[in-house]
C-alpha cells in the first residue's frame, strides 16, 4: 500500500530541516514526509498561483496520495519562480483537490491575536511549539485518513425517491454517529455556528438530493475533520483536555495524572481508534464523565475518587486564586480557571464551549 503523504510548504531552509527531523519518529512505515520544490521551474509561470498549484499537484506522481498539506503563514520569502506565493493560494489549489490544510506562524505567537481568532476558514492551526507540532502534523494526517475510512460506511444522503430513507441528519447528528456518540449530536450542533466553511460541506453532503460523489465524499471528510480539530477538539465543552477534564471534575491536575485515578474515568477517554487521537494529549468525553460521577452517586469526580479511598488526593485550584476551586479551563493560559475569576461565556467562542473562558484581567485587555 502506498504511503501517504505530508506535504509542506516552506520558504526556510533551516524550517525544513528541523521539521523533517522533528516529524520523523512520528511518520513510522504508513506516512511519508515530502517538500514542494519552490526552487524548481513549473509546468507554467502564467495564471494565478493557485492554478499553477493545482497543476502541479496533479502532475507530480509523488504527490499522488496527500494526507495533508502543511504550510507556513509566511511564504514571503518564495524565490524566483514561486515568488509572492502566499498560504491563501496554497489552500485554494488544496479545497480544488479535496485535501486538508494546516498552517503554523514561525512569528511569536500573539495571545491576543490566538484569541481573537475565529475559526471558520477551514484551515486547522499547528502548535506554536516546535516538537508538539510536529506530533500534530503525524496525528491530522493519520486522522484525516481515518476519517475517510469511517464516512466510507455512512451514508449521510437520503437515496433520492426511497420513502423509507432516513431524515436529513444535521452536522452534529452525522459526526456523532461517526464517532459512536449519538447522544451528544445537539451539543456537537452548538458548535456549527463558529465554522462556516466546514459546516456548508457537511450540509452539502447531508441534503435530501445530495449526490454522493467521490469528490462530495472527499469534501465532506475535511469539512468534519477540520471541524472536529480545529474547534470541537480544542475548545472544552463535548470533548476535554486533561487539564480541562482535572478542573472539570475538581481533582488537581498533577493528582489527575496518576494511573490509579485515571482507571477510575477511564471509560469517559476518548479512545485511541477514533480520529486524532493523540496518545500524547489524551481527552475525555465530557458527557462520559458525568456518568462516571452519577453513577457513583457523588457531585464531583474527586468525591468519586474519595468514595474509593483512593489516597493523597487534592482539590482542583483556579490558576488565579489557590483557594478557589477551578472548575473551567482558560483559553488564554491553558489552566484551570474558577468562576470567580472567569470573565464568563465569551463572544467569539463556540457556543458550546461552555468551559472555555478567559480571566478577568485578559478578557479586559482584549
Amino acid at each position: 500500500m502506498a504511503k501517504s503523504v505530508i506535504l509542506l510548504f516552506e520558504d526556510n531552509d533551516e524550517i525544513v530541516v528541523s521539521l523533517r527531523k522533528a516529524i520523523k519518529p512520528h511518520l513510522k512505515t504508513d506516512m511519508a514526509f515530502e517538500v514542494f520544490p519552490l526552487r524548481d521551474k513549473p509546468a507554467t509561470d502564467e495564471g494565478a498561483f493557485e492554478d499553477r498549484l493545482v497543476k502541479e499537484l496533479k502532475k507530480r506522481k509523488d504527490f499522488a496520495n496527500i494526507a495533508l498539506i502543511v504550510t507556513d503563514r509566511d511564504l514571503s520569502t518564495a524565490v524566483k519562480y514561486w515568488r509572492g506565493l502566499s498560504e491563501a493560494a496554497v489552500s485554494r489549489a488544496a479545497k480544488v483537490h479535496g485535501i486538508p490544510v494546516a498552517c503554523y506562524r514561525l512569528a511569536k505567537d500573539e495571545i491576543e491575536d490566538r484569541l481573537r481568532r475565529v475559526a471558520g476558514d477551514g484551515l486547522i492551526e499547528l502548535p506554536a511549539n516546535h516538537a508538539d507540532r510536529a506530533r500534530s502534523i503525524a496525528v491530522l494526517a493519520r486522522g484525516f485518513k481515518h476519517l475517510q475510512t469511517l464516512v466510507q460506511k455512512e451514508n449521510p444522503a437520503n437515496k433520492k425517491g426511497n420513502a423509507q430513507s432516513e431524515p436529513t441528519m444535521s452536522p452534529g447528528a452525522l459526526l456523532a454517529k461517526i464517532l459512536g456518540q449519538p447522544i451528544i449530536a445537539p451539543k456537537l450542533d452548538t458548535y456549527a455556528c463558529r465554522d462556516e466553511t466546514a459546516i456548508a460541506e457537511i450540509l452539502r453532503a447531508s441534503g435530501d438530493n445530495a449526490n454522493l460523489t467521490q469528490t462530495i465524499k472527499t469534501r465532506l471528510v475535511v469539512a468534519l475533520g477540520v471541524w472536529l480539530a480545529d474547534l470541537i477538539m480544542v475548545y472544552p465543552g463535548v470533548l476535554l483536555n486533561e487539564k480541562a477534564a482535572a478542573s472539570y471534575l475538581d481533582i488537581d491536575p498533577t493528582v489527575f495524572k496518576r494511573a490509579v485515578v485515571r482507571k477510575v474515568f477511564q471509560s469517559a477517554q476518548y479512545k485511541s481508534v477514533l480520529p486524532f487521537a493523540d496518545s500524547e494529549a489524551p481527552m475525555w468525553w465530557r458527557h462520559l464523565l458525568d456518568d462516571v460521577v452519577t453513577d457513583a452517586d457523588c457531585e464531583t469526580g474527586l468525591q468519586v475518587c474519595q468514595k474509593k479511598k483512593l489516597q493523597k488526593l487534592k482539590f482542583c485550584p483556579c490558576s488565579v486564586d489557590k483557594t478557589l476551586h477551578a472548575g473551567f479551563y482558560c483559553m488564554a493560559t491553558f489552566e484551570p480557571l474558577s468562576a470567580e475569576n472567569s470573565s464568563g461565556r465569551v463572544s467569539w467562542f463556540p457556543p458550546g464551549a461552555d468551559l472555555a473562558r478567559l480571566s478577568k484581567r485578559t478578557y479586559q485587555k482584549l
